[in-house]
């Protein structure tokens, strides 16, 4: 198994054609991959997982979504005392949101569309793995 492999990530976006294209692009390159359709079903899947002792070493979720959005889902992690990365992508970004979003403690911020290359180096830079790369924030 390799380091990759050993990674778990859960992928948070309410557009069901993106989820399911960027959870293929990460389980291509190694990762294990949980998927969530907005911030509540998330944290259900987070508060499971945390039950059965399983690991999330990173949560990527979109911002605007149905019933609780990207930014209340970050409020929620840091209320329930997860220490888990998160790394946000969104086509609605703008310098106010990327400042909040890096305020309460993101890892990564990435603006719709972005390159899949750009995101696999995103998600090994968070996650400390070989071949990261020291470029700042995309």
């Amino acid at each position: 198994m390799t380091e990759t492999q050993t990674k778990h990530i859960l992928l948070v976006d309410d557009e069901k054609n993106m989820r399911f294209s960027l959870a293929f692009l990460l389980e291509a390159a190694g990762y294990r991959v949980s998927q969530a359709g907005n911030g509540w079903e998330a944290l259900d899947r987070l508060l499971t997982m945390r039950n059965n002792g399983q690991q999330v070493d990173l949560v990527i979720t979109d911002i605007r979504m149905p019933h609780t959005d990207g930014m209340a889902l970050i409020e929620h992690l840091k209320r329930l005392h997860y220490q888990i990365p998160v790394l946000v992508i969104t086509e609605y970004g703008n310098r106010k949101l990327k400042t909040t979003i890096m305020k309460n403690g993101c890892a990564g911020y990435m603006d719709k569309p972005f390159d899949e290359k750009e995101l696999i180096k995103k998600v090994k830079m968070i996650l400390n793995l070989p071949g990261r790369s020291d470029a700042s924030d995309t």
